[in-house]
């Protein structure tokens, strides 16, 4: 029977009420029996796929501004070595020009194509090197950072730290040594390097103070003195940027071109052996009789991690 709605009924004459069930038994009059179940085991043409699909981003991560700067590390040092050396011979040529000019005259053309030679080399040498330098901390930040991850432990300088002492003046010519040594301590060669290069970049400041005084001293003789030192301070700038090159390749595993380091292995053999198993031609070049390796013997190139 209808039910009014604008009237209020009690639930007693509404006509209805609720009934509750089991799921399998019918619902009602008219109602047909519910289906079955099948028996038998479930069969699948392919592998279900109901659930939550979890969507995994597999593209690689997008590299940060430094990641990139870092790996122009090589090549800029490259570019700032081969210009400081351009620069050693550009001073040479400019210092040539001037004892020739004691008792001759010099061509204008000659004088303007030493100048440009020197500004070319020199500018460019400079300004490569700071960016070389930025690169360089980049690079460090980031080795030292995977060095750490790989051990799984905390550095302990912090990155404020690290910027801190390779931007101030001074502290810059201390502190990235010890940074670089953080990272070779377990390789006495890669050690060995880094004191190197060390003295190097010491040396090179030095020689900026010294350069600074000498151009402050009066008359021509201290000027053609001072070509001859602007020429030895690009040669230990050149030298500087080089060694740096290495050792940043050796914590690499690197070669000077960037190739991975091959590993090398001496394999000591009795000279019986090789003399009764196969004739000379067929022994293969890296390996030697253990009468000729010495006791102490460590292979030229260090296994490559």
């Amino acid at each position: 029977m209808p039910v009014r709605t604008d009237v209020y009924l009690p639930p007693s004459r509404r006509g209805f009420r609720w009934i509750a069930r089991n799921p399998g038994e019918p619902r009602g009059v008219g109602d047909p029996n519910p289906p079955r179940a099948d028996p038998s085991t479930p069969r699948y043409d392919a592998v279900p796929t109901w659930g939550l699909t979890d969507v995994v981003d597999t593209s690689p991560a997008e590299e940060s501004r430094a990641d990139r700067m870092a790996d122009r590390v090589g090549s800029l040092l490259t570019i700032a070595a081969v210009l400081y050396g351009l620069a050693v011979f550009a001073e040479l040529g400019r210092y040539t020009i001037l004892v020739y000019n004691q008792t001759r005259l010099v061509p204008q053309l000659l004088l303007r194509l030493s100048d440009a030679a020197v500004y070319f080399t020199q500018l460019g040498g400079l300004l490569t090197a700071v960016l070389a330098a930025v690169a360089a901390v980049c690079w460090l930040l980031r080795a030292r950072r995977d060095l750490y991850a790989r051990e799984k432990r905390t550095d302990p300088r912090s990155r404020g730290e690290i910027l801190v002492g390779c931007a101030v003046p001074v502290l810059n010519l201390v502190m990235p040594p010890l940074y670089l040594l953080e990272l070779v301590r377990r390789d006495p060669r890669g050690s060995r390097l880094v004191k190197i290069w060390w003295g190097f970049w010491a040396f090179s400041g030095f020689l900026l103070v010294v350069n600074a005084y000498w151009r402050s001293r009066p008359g021509l003789q201290a000027m053609a003195d001072g070509v001859l030192l602007s020429a030895f301070i690009a040669l230990i700038a050149a030298a500087t940027a080089a060694l740096l090159l290495v050792v940043i390749r050796r914590i690499e595993h690197k070669d000077w071109r960037g190739e991975p380091d091959t590993a090398t292995r001496w394999v000591p053999v009795p000279r019986s052996v090789l003399e009764n198993a196969a004739p000379a031609s067929s022994v293969p070049e890296n390996v030697v009789p253990a009468s000729s390796v010495p006791e102490n013997a460590v292979p030229e190139k260090a296994a490559a991690q």
